[in-house]
């Protein structure tokens, strides 16, 4: 006789696993402790690649350099992406860090206390889709052939 014991990933191994396969999209928001929303946004991830758009502003990582773009100042910062503190580039090991982590459907919340903020942050997201990786990673960069002269692009690599 043989017996089969059923593995049930826990929910950090299942968004580990998601993000690790495939390029996500999702809608996020994070408030403070007393329940006060302090912001939300969009991103799009693929490994250690993401566009997050929160408010106007836009941050595009290709892995390596970090874009950020602020249409109200008509600015664009570059510079060097994907290291230690670098949240949505580095989210598998952020996981490992968060507290009260469910996964139900496409919805996530957590709870996440980051160095230099002094209150936990709660965060929910929900999971809009999930595409396969994709060699072309236009989508996590920005060009600054985009723009015309009276933007100021600042290079800080």
């Amino acid at each position: 006789m043989v017996c089969f014991q059923a593995f049930s990933q826990s929910a950090a191994e299942q968004i580990k696993d998601m993000l690790s396969n495939y390029r996500v999209s999702i809608k996020y928001t994070y408030s403070d402790s007393a329940g006060n929303e302090i912001g939300n946004g969009l991103a799009t991830i693929q490994g250690h690649c993401y566009k997050v758009i929160e408010n106007s502003t836009v941050f595009c990582c290709d892995g390596t350099t970090l874009w950020t773009k602020i249409p109200g100042s008509k600015e664009i910062y570059i510079e060097n992406g994907g290291g230690p503190n670098d949240l949505f580039g580095n989210l598998d090991s952020i996981i490992d860090k968060v507290s009260d982590l469910t996964l139900d459907g496409n919805r996530v919340s957590f709870k996440l206390t980051l160095q230099g903020i002094p209150d936990t942050l709660d965060c929910r997201a929900t999971i809009l889709g999930k595409t396969n990786y994709s060699e072309d990673l236009k989508d996590f960069r920005l060009e600054a052939v985009d723009y015309d002269r009276l933007w100021t692009i600042t290079d800080l690599r």
